[in-house]
């Protein structure tokens, strides 16, 4: 495929993903705007990213018989126009709103996932992904943040609207539907089945992980001895770092077996976990803020390269955005708890455990698809 395809479609997926993830930024801010009480926020999130998460499982389902691409400028269409909607101040308009918007870009992240997953090579591919979500979300936050701050809160709607319908317009002709859609359905094989879910449930449970720490963050700075404030500015400072892991993976690209990235991103982050919660120190917290966006950064392509390897079509690689949902949902909830209950140094070992689990489940994934190949004669992914 031409790296000007794969580029459009990266830029198509990272819309999708980050259109759905950049709004709930300002949600509590939003709550307060429409005069609702605080879990109002924290309502609307689940609404959206678990909207998005259901419909980005179940999209192969619910529209089987719906050419791919047709299904993906539906859904941005949709998008678009339930963000409209929701700029007339109703909370019950809002609150639908956000559950018809994220269902629509899960359905979308679905699609894109697929096609991708579908073509040789998914780890180079993903590899473009990550470098261009990384510019995409950066440059919808600073629009985002720049027109609330001239014209108001509600600014973001029409923002993330607009992107919606930009993502639409670059799935015209897109050259990859005629090599997809008339691609036949494979028969999926048990073996390969079970360590798909294997591969899927180490995605959700390293993003478990990852998110765990990461919302903790702004804690563990101002534990270190730093202000909210340089905290926040060496967070913020700290995520153009995951340009550098996604640039990394894609040097690095196909020349290792995609277990090796990822268990050595499993070890760093649960050390730098167990680290950073139990003795938090303004270089350790420097040292973990980088390490953190450029590792999670540089495994995501390999994850996506596993999934890949399991099926030709891409039917794997399609449900992955939903793990990083579930994982960005359920990460800050349970250490939110556990700080509150046990302490900093509690959410640091969650972390960590999560981690190691997540890189078992991989690993165990990783294993059982090397042994099936090695059984049928084929070289081993």
């Amino acid at each position: 495929m031409k790296t000007s395809t794969v580029v459009r479609l990266a830029c198509v997926n990272a819309l999708g993903f980050s259109a759905s993830t950049v709004m709930p930024l300002w949600l509590g801010s939003i709550a307060k705007e429409l005069g609702m009480p605080p879990w109002f926020a924290g309502a609307a999130v689940f609404a959206q990213l678990g909207g998005a998460a259901i419909f980005n499982l179940a999209t192969p389902f619910l529209f089987r018989n719906v050419p791919p691409l047709n299904l993906a400028r539906i859904a941005f269409a949709i998008a678009a126009l339930a963000y409209l909607a929701a700029m007339t101040h109703s909370p019950y308009i809002f609150i639908v709103a956000c559950l018809v918007c994220g269902s629509a870009l899960g359905t979308v992240l679905n699609v894109t996932n697929r096609l991708m997953g579908s073509v040789d090579h998914v780890q180079k591919g993903y590899a473009i992904f990550v470098m261009l979500e990384i510019v995409v979300a950066v440059s919808l936050f600073l629009t985002s943040a720049g027109l609330i701050d001239r014209v108001g809160l509600f600014a973001v709607f029409p923002v993330v609207s607009v992107s919606a319908v930009l993502g639409a317009l670059l799935l015209w002709k897109l050259p990859i539907a005629a090599l997809i859609e008339g691609r036949p359905a494979m028969p999926g094989d048990p073996a390969l089945r079970r360590g798909a879910v294997l591969t899927l449930a180490s995605f959700a449970l390293f993003f478990v992980g990852q998110a765990a720490l990461n919302s903790f963050m702004p804690t563990i700075g101002i534990a270190s001895g730093l202000s909210t404030l340089q905290a926040s500015q060496l967070i913020g400072l700290s995520m153009p770092c995951g340009f550098v892991g996604a640039l990394l993976a894609r040097v690095v690209g196909e020349r290792v077996r995609p277990v090796v990235p990822v268990m050595i991103t499993v070890i760093v982050l649960a050390c730098t976990a167990l680290l950073l919660a139990a003795a938090p120190s303004r270089v350790m917290f420097i040292i973990g803020v980088v390490v953190l966006a450029i590792t999670t950064l540089f495994s995501l392509p390999y994850f996506f390269a596993q999934l890949g390897s399991f099926d030709p079509n891409g039917r794997y690689t399609s449900f992955g955005p939903a793990m990083m949902l579930v994982g960005l949902a359920l990460g800050p909830s349970s250490a939110v708890l556990l700080q509150a209950n046990i302490g900093l140094a509690a959410v640091g070992c969650f972390s960590a455990v999560l981690l190691a689990v997540g890189g078992i489940c991989f690993a165990a994934g990783t294993t059982r698809i090397r042994m099936l190949t090695s059984l049928r004669g084929a070289p081993s992914p």
